[in-house]
């Protein structure tokens, strides 16, 4: 289905900004309109779709090492209990030594009280810090630019134009939900939440050490800066009607090759520059 495979490709890339699948089976472009307003929305709201699995897996992750947690200390609770049975010599109370051998042993020639002694193996172990479970995962800017797909002969070249309206209605509807989202968190974080969101540099996530990390669970996340106006905010918020404004991406139905109607600044002449060749 169109739809499930765009949305798996901006969901797995998180800067993706053009999309070029002319003529490709599971781009078939033989969606009704109302079908184009349903992508829309999506595309514009990928960002909550993967917020919301990140944080189905940090709930995973976070009820798995208070789990983990809860099982060390009660084991190491246990070991400390008194077992039940008669107490023998070596942990009487009472010395059988002659007493000047104590005071000897205990006692420096100049008749101080030596402290004692004690038999350390290594550093204690630092008792592992369990994240708060108050974390929610902010909402990405959707970054797609252009969709080019090539449509169904069965498409009229005149019923382009109300595909491209109903998928810009259904983006701006999902532009508009998302804002409301990060409003939402704004909130959130003003009642203590830990707000994090999904790092999209991971150059210097592919490097893990040997041993488990205490914050294992969070490696692809970062914390956002709360007191910052603009990190729950949206670009081009129009004053006078209170709504926010994300430039709908292009759609470009000419397919592959110079020759045809192509939509200005679509993914095929963003490719023509880069490459140096047709599509």
């Amino acid at each position: 289905m169109l739809d499930s495979e765009v949305d798996m490709l901006l969901v797995r890339f998180t800067s993706l900004k053009h999309i070029v699948m002319d003529g490709c089976p599971v781009m078939r472009g033989d969606l009704h309109e109302r079908e184009w307003r349903a992508l829309g929305k999506r595309c514009a709201l990928v960002g909550v779709k993967r917020a919301k699995e990140r944080e189905a897996a940090l709930k995973v992750w976070l009820e798995s090492r208070t789990a983990s947690t809860g099982s060390m200390t009660a084991l190491r609770n246990e070991s400390r209990k008194t077992k039940p049975g008669r107490k023998g010599l070596a942990t009487a109370s009472i010395s059988l030594r002659d007493p000047d051998t104590d005071l000897g042993a205990s006692s420096s020639p100049g008749g101080h009280s030596k402290p004692p002694t004690t038999h350390s193996t290594g550093k204690p172990k630092k008792k592992a810090r369990i994240p708060s479970s108050k974390i929610r995962v902010l909402p990405l800017l959707p970054t797609l630019a252009s969709l080019c797909v090539t449509l169904s002969p069965a498409i009229e070249p005149d019923r382009h134009p109300l595909i491209c309206a109903e998928f810009h209605e259904g983006w701006a509807e999902g532009v508009a939900q998302l804002a409301a989202t990060r409003a939402r968190l704004r909130i959130s974080a003003g009642n203590g939440y830990r707000i994090m969101r999904i790092s999209t540099c991971g150059s210097d996530k592919e490097e893990k050490s040997d041993g488990e990390s205490e914050d294992e669970g969070l490696e692809d996340l970062e914390d956002v800066d709360r007191l910052d106006p603009d990190t729950f905010g949206m670009p081009g918020l129009e004053e006078a009607h209170g709504s926010v404004y994300i430039a709908t991406p292009v759609l470009c139905f000419a397919g592959p090759g110079k020759d045809g109607p192509h939509a200005d600044n679509c993914g095929h002449s963003v490719g023509w520059e880069v490459m140096q060749d047709e599509l």
